[in-house]
């Protein structure tokens, strides 16, 4: 018979029953560190009131990698200082009461190496005689940091802490040049800059803008110079680049801004897309390649007669080099539009002429340098010469085979060139045929000063006007 000890068994439940009761009496702390903020050399963190769950009144130790950083904390967060950019630190967090550890938490943050905000451009898209449209592409902080701009104008501050990327100057004197600069500012200090010169129209009514087409799955774009707001029709000129030009800022120099101000006609530069070589735009003369150059100048004219008084019986077309080559190219697509078209240092390519017919008498203005070494004047691979180009347009515009043919004034001596000129009449069609034989000349438009192979003895632009004005469609 076994013999009971009472004192003992009741010992025994209650050390079984101690710890539950023990578990039940202090609930989960949900207990946690979070990170609030950081830079390149600093961090704020933040954690959880354990006091409030747990009813103990506490304190904190926090550690940063193993090493006690501080000690009887009493607040809620902590901001570290003076850390390595760009650095991963771990961090633990002990909440006590008195000397007793009551719980930790731990965290891991890494510190930004805070590069300054990435390099911007600024552009505009629209000046008159006392205002400028400007724009930047908006800037982006490698942190993902807020930014702001802020714009000076000459050195003097226009606006600060602006959160746009576009802003209108306004109240400003007709042929000006404005020192630009916009500023980007990241919350931790950190700025880029970009700087740019924009230059006022000199006509105070005149309107310059950089328009935008969507064609053919392309962003396409052109600028446009009105000289008047009138609503009268003018005449349109379009004026193609060469290969690596930009429409847009050509344009902000063209001297054919001058002519359409003394003459009243709406100016165009269309802006070629890149398709042959990087970074090159350039237009496209040939129909079995990607880019549709055809499609985008047909859409752009119907744009441009919606939003313009334009006398459609007085669109003219010019451009220099590759420019001169889509002057042709398109006479031979769509020449029934045009009253008239001045290639200059640009040839017909011969899959062209072979495989295409004009279906009209077009007049034709060509200037070329004998001594070009872009464009031969000998014509080259699969480009007619510029005789060969002549005589065609003679053939085709019904003229007298035999030229009148004069010199001009060598007017500059030191350019190293003459001009001969070589005019093939239509007694019937009046649809003349003449050509700029720049004897010694080299690559360049005739007039332009910053460039040594141009001839200086003419103005191109007033040259090619003079020409176009004597005609229209019938």
């Amino acid at each position: 018979m076994t013999r009971r000890i009472p004192g003992v068994s009741l010992l025994l439940v209650i050390l079984l029953l101690l710890p539950a009761c023990r578990k039940e009496s202090k609930p989960d702390r949900l207990f946690e560190v979070f990170l609030m903020d950081r830079s390149d050399h600093s961090a704020t963190i933040g954690w959880t009131d354990i006091a409030q769950v747990s009813g103990d009144s506490c304190h904190y130790e926090l550690y940063l990698n193993e090493t006690l950083v501080a000690a009887d904390i009493e607040n809620k967060t902590y901001t570290f200082q003076q850390l390595k950019g760009k650095t991963t630190y771990q961090c633990r967090l002990v909440a006590l009461v008195g000397t007793e550890s009551l719980d930790k938490a731990l965290l891991a943050f890494t510190t930004f190496e805070n590069y300054p905000p990435a390099e911007f451009d600024i552009e505009t898209d629209s000046i008159t005689g006392t205002a400028v449209s400007l724009y930047w592409e908006q800037s982006t902080d490698p942190e993902n940091r807020p930014l702001s701009y802020t714009l000076f104008v000459n050195n003097q501050l226009v606006t600060a802490q602006f959160a746009g990327n576009h802003y209108r100057l306004q109240d400003l004197s007709p042929q000006h040049s404005y020192a630009i600069r916009v500023v980007a500012t990241d919350d931790q200090q950190q700025t880029t800059s970009a700087s740019c010169v924009i230059k006022t129209l000199k006509n105070p009514v005149a309107l310059m803008v950089q328009k935008q087409l969507a064609w053919d799955g392309l962003k396409r774009s052109y600028a446009v110079y009105r000289p008047n707001p009138s609503g009268n029709t003018m005449p349109l000129l379009i004026y193609f680049h060469g290969a690596g030009g930009h429409a847009w800022p050509e344009m902000q120099n063209a001297r054919f801004r001058d002519v359409a101000d003394e003459n009243n006609f709406l100016l165009v530069y269309p802006q070629a897309s890149i398709w042959d070589q990087p970074d090159i735009p350039s237009w496209n003369i040939n129909d079995f390649n990607a880019v549709d150059d055809l499609g985008f100048i047909r859409e752009m004219l119907k744009q441009l007669i919606n939003d313009y008084p334009i006398d459609e019986k007085r669109v003219y077309i010019t451009g220099m080099s590759s420019g001169g080559y889509m002057t042709y190219y398109l006479a031979f697509k769509m020449g029934e539009k045009f009253a008239a078209i001045a290639p200059v240092s640009g040839l017909p390519v011969e899959y062209t002429v072979h495989n295409e017919t004009i279906g009209c008498e077009l007049p034709l203005l060509h200037m070329h340098g004998t001594m070009d070494a872009i464009v031969s004047y000998q014509g080259g691979y699969q480009s007619l010469s510029v005789d060969s180009a002549i005589s065609w347009f003679v053939r085709n515009n019904h003229c007298n085979q035999v030229p009148e043919v004069s010199q001009l004034p060598d007017i500059n001596t030191t350019d190293g060139s003459t001009i001969t000129v070589y005019n093939y009449t239509g007694p019937y069609t009046h649809k003349d045929v003449v050509l700029y034989k720049i004897n010694g000349g080299g690559h360049g438009w005739p007039g332009a000063t910053n460039d040594s192979g141009a001839n200086r003895d003419i103005v191109a632009e007033y040259e090619i006007w003079n020409f176009f004005r004597k005609y229209a469609l019938n």
